[in-house]
């Protein structure tokens, strides 16, 4: 049994890796042909350099991906592909945080949470997408959001006015000593998220009907 575990673990940390230095060398490659074609001044702009930018893409894909290949079992569950999606962007983004900000104020908390809000739209989204992408007959609320009825409809339209109502009326009374960046990433998941998937539901259902 251990010795199958070894072996899956290290095969997991080897695709990880893999997805991260080939996401990092897509970057790369980018920011290649930007220097090439503009020159040094989009980095200048960003006190930054070329190899410095090249470096930590490479250096947040590494870390990104064995992330990904330590947890990488999660995947079979919808929430555990989202969770494998931010945890493979945030070294990015963090990278990012710090070169702007400094080494010596790495752990902010501005830091950290812009890195987090960022990880979790942008990695939790493409990690949903994943999901969706290889689970295209899965069964239970996703199938109902998938193929909906006039009642699931119905059922998230009101769940968005409750979360809408709470996050406009109770946000400004609650959080006003919060961060400005958490107070935000919290508008976002409680007003825009339910509103907006309410909204593709909806089309969802009325698409084949307007046909």
């Amino acid at each position: 049994m251990a010795p199958n575990l070894l072996r899956e673990l290290r095969n997991n940390l080897l695709k990880g890796i893999a997805l991260g230095l080939f996401v990092a060398t897509g970057f790369s490659l980018r920011v290649s042909f930007l220097r090439l074609t503009v020159g040094t001044s989009p980095f200048d702009r960003l006190n930054t350099t070329y190899l410095a930018t090249v470096e930590l893409y490479y250096c947040g894909g590494l870390i990104g991906g064995t992330l990904i290949g330590l947890f990488l079992p999660v995947r079979r569950w919808l929430l555990g592909a989202a969770f494998l999606g931010m945890l493979g962007v945030f070294p990015l983004y963090f990278g990012v945080a710090v070169t702007t900000s400094g080494a010596a104020s790495a752990f902010t908390i501005d830091n950290l949470a812009m890195s987090s809000v960022l990880a979790f739209f942008v990695g939790g989204a493409v990690g949903i997408w994943s999901w969706l992408r290889e689970n295209p007959e899965s069964h239970g609320p996703i199938q109902m959001l998938r193929h909906p009825t006039i009642r699931t409809v119905v059922i998230l339209w009101l769940a968005a006015g409750a979360l809408a109502a709470i996050s406009y009326f109770g946000l400004s009374r609650w959080t006003g000593s919060w961060p400005a960046d958490l107070v935000i990433f919290l508008a976002v998941v409680l007003f825009v998220i339910p509103i907006l998937i309410a909204v593709l539901v909806t089309w969802g259902w009325a698409k084949p009907r307007i046909k």
